[in-house]
């Protein structure tokens, strides 16, 4: 009987515990297809201003509102569909409209069987840096929360990155590249016959083919120290640390062959008759007083080379 009423307690003050966590808590169920939200401490509730009635057996996905298809919504999607524990910065907006960085922990509790039952979310407003994830880190100040400008990192049509960012993060692996003599690759993409697209389905078709093959594209270098940029119109910039060219080629033709995948209807392109894109993929071991932009413009180069030699091809 001891035994049994001190494990009620425990069981009870563990309740106030996570009930009093400054930290936002959820439980989701794992069993069911949509993994929805079973339980909401006060934290989560004032972290995202639903109550937890208004948040019980949905998916937490909604938060996300139009922006379902961030990479980092991905990552965390695989992880649960896998039953795996994941760590992820996600873009989410408030009942109020109010938008802010949710830096996420989702760990799986398994039941007496083994089977993965259950998950616990743990959430945070993401003001300070991550320190422990390169790539997330990225996304934020080193000194002070993150303001509007913040957002400027941004590309606002694709949601990946934008070119003027990826050269500052260039430029810091590649003394980082320098230091520890590694190589890194780049890679300059571009959706061929872009503008012919857009004069037969126009300009809002044209940005939702961007969106999607800059989301295929960045999904082909899914590490943390890979970052995917638009350069302009259709045309994209990757950089992965620690790639040879041999790597870096394989990556250039995966990307190509999952652009293809997608089956984009393009009645008037001449090389497939569906959305392609070209591959300029170069890698090297950065040299003392080089310079990080001799990697970009040798990509373009070899992208050059891909369209020049029919498209629809990595060179």
């Amino acid at each position: 009987m001891r035994g049994s009423r001190s494990a009620s307690g425990l069981e009870a003050l563990l309740g106030r515990l996570v009930e009093s966590s400054p930290d936002a808590v959820v439980i989701i169920d794992a069993l069911a297809d949509d993994k929805p939200m079973i339980y909401a401490n006060p934290s989560f509730e004032a972290l995202t201003g639903y109550s937890a009635a208004e948040l019980r057996g949905r998916s937490l996905s909604f938060l996300q509102g139009s922006e379902p298809d961030q990479d980092a919504g991905v990552k965390l999607r695989e992880a649960l569909s896998r039953g795996e524990a994941c760590h992820v910065v996600l873009r989410h907006y408030r009942k109020d409209g109010s938008g802010f960085w949710n830096d996420t922990r989702v760990v799986p509790l398994r039941n007496g069987g083994g089977q993965v039952a259950h998950f616990a979310g743990f959430h945070r407003n993401g003001i300070e840096p991550l320190r422990s994830d390169p790539k997330t880190a990225r996304d934020f100040s080193q000194s002070m929360p993150p303001t509007p400008l913040a957002f400027l990192r941004e590309d606002r049509l694709t949601g990946l990155y934008t070119f003027t960012y990826l050269e500052e993060l260039l430029a810091r692996d590649w003394g980082i590249a320098q230091r520890e003599r590694h190589s890194i690759a780049a890679f300059a993409i571009d959706i061929d016959a872009l503008e012919l697209y857009n004069q037969t389905f126009g300009r809002a078709a044209g940005d939702s083919t961007i969106r999607r093959v800059a989301h295929c594209v960045s999904g082909c270098l899914r590490r943390a120290s890979d970052v995917t940029a638009r350069f302009d119109g259709g045309r994209l910039t990757a950089f992965a640390p620690g790639l040879n060219l041999e790597q870096a080629q394989r990556v250039g033709q995966k990307m190509i062959e999952r652009v293809r995948e997608l089956r984009i209807h393009h009645p008037r392109c001449t090389v497939l008759r569906y959305v392609s894109i070209s591959v300029g993929a170069v890698a090297a071991v950065p040299q003392l007083n080089e310079e990080p932009a001799t990697l970009l413009q040798a990509a373009a180069l070899r992208l050059k080379i891909a369209k020049d030699s029919g498209r629809n091809q990595a060179a």
